[in-house]
């Protein structure tokens, strides 16, 4: 690719200077300029939703090749049968030639002749044309396949250049930068335009049936009418999508051929354009990609004293980071170490712990697809490498935070070359009453940071070289768990949870985090049944909250989710919001409360029939309790009332005479009488 290998020169003055030394200096003025999060480092945070996309449409496009190939096979083999039957066609034919040339005259032979006529007129027009349409419909499937896997490959294109084009920001070099990132573009730009062509061609094939059923004769003037609006609607769409095209589509050179300054600057653009669009929740790849290349092409209409600025811009900006998110190459993460601020090392950590923490719940979610949980299970291998070389600096933080917490007396060296903290309190602390958890020296420090904050008494010492125990009342060990499954993603193991955590694993049944389950108390739990599908997207959202939960798949295909009482109400929020249900309106709840269980009778209705009900019992007045909530409604009564409430006076009559009929069948003097004797009886 023509890209030139050093920066072209501001002025005629400035000395050439050496690649390594130039990358050296504009780290120096990264580590001086400690700037927040730029717009490369944001766009970062899309690898995983890209990885993800690309993950979808390459299935997708495996799915239809398959698909392809089998009908492929069916046309085949429907060939093979065509050949077969016309071979036999033109076997019965030399066949009745024989005949009619030698026997044809004896009446046996005429009949054998006739027969095998209507076989080879069978196979002639019949079989053979039969299985001619099914290779015609074959190709016919196999082209509109084809023309899908066509439209989802342009899709698939648009991901992977979109991704290729966040990940060349990442590279510390300006030659393999710009390359990077002009191949990049290139192959986005591209894509972009088939994508909207697609969709074009999807609109124009609209606009033709619109106009088919539009120029039918059985089209009424009324339906001509809507007809006309769908056609205006539709023309606007397509002329939007070719002004869109004309903007954005240029030549396959056009980025190779870009000179230095225009390809930083691009870049400066690209990057803070997506950054924006993460950091406003822009999640759609048509306006991810679309939105890049504008950006990228807003380059040409900048002078050179603009377009030198910008690329003066990129130059300084630490671009180092970027690639943690899911990437393969990561030898930029030692110079991000090295040459990094520590605000810079802070967030590095915090994004890596809080992707190996979702890469976990994947990896060890029974709910997602096999395959997916495989893929998990491989990249958190690469993950936890990277957190392996950011720990280093860990010493650090710990050092700092323990040399504070010595200067306020909260803690105290020990002969081994450990600490304790508030000593005192493990000391006042009933042996019988204590709960320890134990962790690394980092993780402790968020945790005994978090337990602080939150006004929670604790103790901590150090237990052999990088651990250490944290010491709570067992009354605490509720909030504890809060705390630990925030700051570290961990559960507090209580006896319990020991004993039985692991149980439910090695069951018929699939679970996760079989230990929390077993850690709340019983009259801590909070239970909901949902479908296996709801349960997906409730614990989604409960992770994202950081909420601990613990969840079962039952054998009929639903969910046992739990969390504590602390956070059912929290629960109750993301179930309504996930399942898209109005609040449930309770009606009288005092008076069902108060009504000992014995004594209620409920019916279930719908809603509409509930509200009818609790109505008509207002007005004869008759006390009574109801829940509102779509099909699930009820209302309920003392049993006392139960009749008066649901039963209508003439039903309770004919109730009486049934009951009173079955009675009178006990006699066994009624048992002997004949049908026609009993028909007369109150007659005569």
């Amino acid at each position: 690719m023509p890209v030139q290998d050093n920066d072209e020169k501001r002025t005629a003055e400035q000395p050439a200077v050496d690649a390594e030394e130039e990358l050296r200096r504009k780290q120096a003025q990264a580590q001086e300029h400690q700037q927040d999060e730029t717009g490369a480092q944001k766009s970062g945070k899309l690898l995983p939703f890209l990885n993800a996309k690309a993950e979808f449409h390459q299935g997708r496009i495996d799915s239809l090749d398959e698909k392809i190939a089998n009908q492929t096979d069916k046309i085949d083999r429907n060939k093979a049968k065509i050949e077969a039957l016309s071979a036999k066609a033109d076997k019965l034919e030399d066949t009745n030639r024989m005949l009619k040339a030698t026997v044809g005259n004896l009446p046996g032979i005429r009949k054998i002749i006739e027969i095998n006529e209507q076989r080879i007129s069978a196979i002639r027009e019949q079989k053979i044309p039969k299985r001619e349409q099914k290779v015609e419909q074959g190709w016919k499937k196999i082209d509109t396949m084809t023309a899908k896997r066509d439209r989802i490959e342009h899709k698939l294109n648009r991901v992977v250049a979109l991704n290729d084009t966040i990940k060349s920001f990442s590279i510390g070099f300006n030659k393999e930068r710009r390359e990077a990132f002009a191949d990049a573009m290139t192959r986005l730009n591209g894509a972009t335009v088939d994508c909207l062509s697609d969709k074009k061609a999807s609109l124009e094939a609209k606009k033709q049936e619109i106009l088919t059923t539009y120029n039918d004769p059985a089209t009424s003037v009324v339906d001509k009418y809507k007809l006309s609006e769908q056609l205006k609607s539709v023309n606007e769409r397509i002329t939007a999508l070719d002004d869109k095209i004309m903007k954005l589509a240029r030549p396959e050179t056009h980025y190779a051929e870009q000179t230095n300054d225009q390809l930083d600057a691009s870049m400066k653009l690209t990057g803070d354009k997506l950054g924006q669009m993460v950091q406003d929740g822009t999640m759609d790849m048509p306006t991810l990609a679309e939105g890049a290349v504008q950006a990228a092409q807003e380059v040409e209409t900048l002078d050179r004293s603009q377009v030198a600025a910008l690329a003066d811009q990129l130059g300084i900006q630490p671009l180092a980071g970027v690639e943690m998110q899911l990437e393969d190459d990561y030898n930029m993460i030692d110079s991000l170490i090295n040459n990094g601020s520590k605000e810079d090392i802070d967030k590095a950590r915090a994004e890596l712990r809080e992707a190996i923490k979702n890469m976990e719940s994947i990896a060890e979610n029974p709910f997602v697809p096999q395959e997916t949980r495989d893929n998990a299970a491989d990249e958190l291998v690469n993950m936890k490498k990277q957190l392996e070389i950011l720990d280093m600096a860990d010493e650090v933080e710990v050092d700092s935070w323990l040399t504070a917490m010595l200067e306020n007396g909260d803690a105290v060296l020990t002969d081994d070359g450990g600490f304790k903290v508030n000593p005192d309190y493990y000391k006042e602390l009933p042996r019988n009453d204590r709960h320890v958890e134990t962790m690394t020296d980092i993780q402790a420090v968020e945790v005994m940071t978090a337990l602080t904050a939150a006004g929670i008494d604790y103790s901590a010492a150090t237990k052999g070289e990088d651990k250490v125990g944290i010491t709570v009342s067992k009354k605490d060990v509720p909030a504890l768990n809060d705390i630990m499954y925030a700051a570290i993603g961990k559960i507090a193991r209580t006896e319990a949870a020991q004993e039985n955590g692991g149980k439910g694993e090695k069951g018929k049944y699939q679970t996760i985090n079989p230990e929390y389950y077993a850690s709340l108390g019983k009259e801590d739990k909070h239970t909901r049944v949902e479908p296996i599908g709801t349960a997906r997207k409730i614990v989604a959202e409960l992770q994202k909250a950081n909420i601990p939960y613990s969840a079962v798949v039952r054998k009929n295909d639903t969910v046992a989710v739990t969390v504590s009482k602390a956070n059912a109400p929290a629960y109750k929020q993301i179930e309504s919001a996930v399942k898209g249900e109005r609040a449930v309106e309770f009606v009288n709840s005092d008076f069902f409360k108060a009504l000992p269980k014995q004594e209620r009778f409920t019916q279930r209705m719908d809603e509409g029939q509930a509200r009818k009900k609790s109505a008509e019992l207002t007005a004869k007045g008759v006390e009574h309790s109801a829940v509102f909530g779509g099909a699930k409604s009820a209302v309920t009564v003392a049993k006392k009332d139960s009749q008066r409430a649901f039963f209508s006076r003439g039903r309770m009559q004919k109730d009486v005479q049934r009951i009173s009929g079955r009675g009178q069948q006990k006699n066994p003097q009624q048992k002997q009488q004949t049908p026609k004797k009993r028909n007369n009886q109150g007659l005569e």
